[in-house]
């Protein structure tokens, strides 16, 4: 494969995906206001302004916003994916978590590194979120949300 022929693939997927993708940006854009909204509540706020404290309204907000995020990918974004029910709900939610694992695991690395050279706790968010949105996004096409049922002619 030369890289004109993957340039035409990742053409083709973006044309063939752009309304799954805009969804995805305004989900994930709606879960990024929603974490970076409390971040600054909790820390402006409720006094969560040291360096401990900083970081456990980061971990907090990135939570709220996971799970806000895993509803609305599934019943909006993913939303001709296979609806699980019960069990396999936990189980898929547990998945979604595993998949931004990763990413969650970056941003909490990179959260007091970047506090080190002083970075505003802001900023710092919302440097995690986007370099989370794209592994996220690939994993949950690829992953979480792959089996599609067929579509309905509601």
């Amino acid at each position: 494969m030369n890289m004109e022929q993957i340039k035409r693939g990742f053409i083709e997927y973006i044309q063939n995906n752009r309304l799954r993708i805009l969804k995805f940006l305004l989900s994930g854009s709606s879960a990024a206001i929603i974490n970076l909204g409390l971040l600054y509540i909790l820390v402006g706020y409720l006094r969560f302004d040291t360096r401990l404290l900083e970081n456990v309204a980061n971990a907090f907000s990135m939570e709220v916003g996971i799970i806000y995020n895993f509803l609305l990918s599934r019943f909006w974004t993913w939303n001709d994916a296979k609806r699980e029910y019960g069990i396999k709900l936990i189980k898929q939610c547990l998945s979604f978590h595993a998949a931004v694992g990763v990413s969650i695991c970056i941003r909490l690395i990179m959260f007091p590194i970047l506090q080190l050279f002083g970075i505003h706790y802001l900023i710092n968010a919302t440097l995690g979120i986007g370099t989370a949105a794209t592994v996220s996004y690939i994993l949950y096409d690829r992953i979480i949300f792959k089996e599609r049922r067929i579509p309905s002619h509601d």
